[in-house]
């Protein structure tokens, strides 16, 4: 065998590997395809909570549909969920989220409550989201909040129309929720 034929021998082998090696890692990890069965969000809006430290701070929702508020005595209404109910035990970020499953028309209230807390105040940060469509959900409002002890606030209440906030009406104006359960 010549120099130039074992030259080309092995330029068309690593060719050819590389080919291989090009065609084998795009199958690695294929595009996401868009999918019937997918994971739907489990509400048209989500609203939730997050703080610092071995306290028990509670969100509560109320909704146009329900004259009881949602919270951690009554985890299901007849629009909104409390998913997740953090007794802040660990010393770790903790949070709390509702979703609302549809949006009826009307005033809706949020409202955080500490229930058990140690220090003389905690700072409470607030979300609220709508969507939860293909695009996700988009961020409305968001505060920080100082809760003392068996202290009520409200984050936010607004009113909706269509699956949109009506202009001008979201205020932090309180309005209990927790009594009424």
């Amino acid at each position: 065998m010549t120099p130039i034929l074992v030259r080309d021998l092995l330029m068309n082998m690593l060719l050819g590997l590389t080919a291989l090696v090009v065609l084998v890692l795009a199958q690695i990890n294929p595009v996401a395809k868009d999918n019937q069965d997918s994971i739907k969000p489990p509400g048209e809006m989500m609203v939730c909570i997050y703080w610092q430290g071995h306290h028990d701070i509670d969100l509560w929702g109320g909704s146009p549909d329900d004259p009881k508020g949602t919270g951690y005595s009554r985890k299901s209404g007849k629009t909104i969920d409390l998913v997740r109910d953090d007794l802040g035990t660990d010393n770790v970020p903790h949070f709390e989220c509702e979703f609302a499953r549809q949006l009826p028309d009307g005033r809706y209230v949020y409202n955080v409550h500490g229930y058990s807390i140690t220090d003389p105040s905690v700072s409470v940060h607030a979300e609220i989201r709508l969507g939860g469509g293909v695009d996700g959900f988009k961020l409305i409002y968001e505060t920080t909040l100082d809760i003392k002890q068996k202290q009520e606030r409200t984050i936010a209440q607004f009113r909706l129309s269509g699956g949109k906030i009506v202009p001008d009406s979201l205020n932090t104006v309180f309005a209990p929720l927790r009594s009424a359960s």
